[in-house]
This record gives structure tokens, C-alpha cells and sequence, in this order.
């Protein structure tokens, strides 16, 4: 059984979340991967009119944050969002804001 008490790490833990959502260029490669499944850096930089190094930037924040995850194909590596949650986390936000 999962243990939820609300502790201060629990609470810096959310935070951290919050904060890594709360970037506009993070949302966007979010919001992209939540519509094509799948994407390499080099087509979401494409896409957003960033550098690559940019993108990747990003996409290490994201990953950190355990909010995409990776599979690679050979020299390419695709991210794509780690699970529903995120995506309903995204959901919920816009519902809440188009109300």
C-alpha cells in the first residue's frame, strides 16, 4: 500500500512538478507529443523553430522530471509522454482554463 501522507518532500516533490509544467516551451513539446505519440528532438525543434540543443534542454527537464520517457531506434531516440497521468494532468488544466 502506498504511503500518502503529506510530507514536506512530498510538497517540494509537487512543486518541482508544478514548476517544470509552468514553462510554456515545456508545455508545447507536452502538448506535441501528447498529439503524434512519438517524436525525435530534431522534429520537435522543427516544429517549435528551436535549435536542437534547445529542444534537448528541454526534453532533459522533462525526462528528469519523470514526465517523458525514451526509446531508442537505432542513432535515434524518441521521446514520447511516460503515461496517462501527464497527459490528464494537461487535460485537466485546459478544461480548467476554457471553462
Amino acid at each position: 500500500m502506498k504511503d500518502t501522507r503529506i510530507t514536506t518532500e512530498t510538497m517540494e516533490d509537487l512543486a518541482g512538478v508544478f514548476k517544470i509544467f509552468g514553462d510554456f516551451t515545456r508545455l508545447t513539446i507536452l502538448s506535441l507529443l501528447m498529439e503524434s505519440g512519438e517524436m525525435c528532438v530534431g522534429d520537435i525543434a522543427e516544429r517549435l523553430n528551436m535549435t536542437q540543443s534547445g529542444v534537448s534542454h528541454q526534453l532533459a527537464l522533462l525526462k528528469q522530471s519523470k514526465l517523458v520517457k525514451t526509446k531508442r531506434e537505432g542513432k535515434s531516440i524518441y521521446y514520447s509522454i511516460a503515461d496517462e497521468h501527464v497527459s490528464e494532468i494537461i487535460r485537466i488544466g485546459m478544461e480548467h482554463i476554457l471553462e
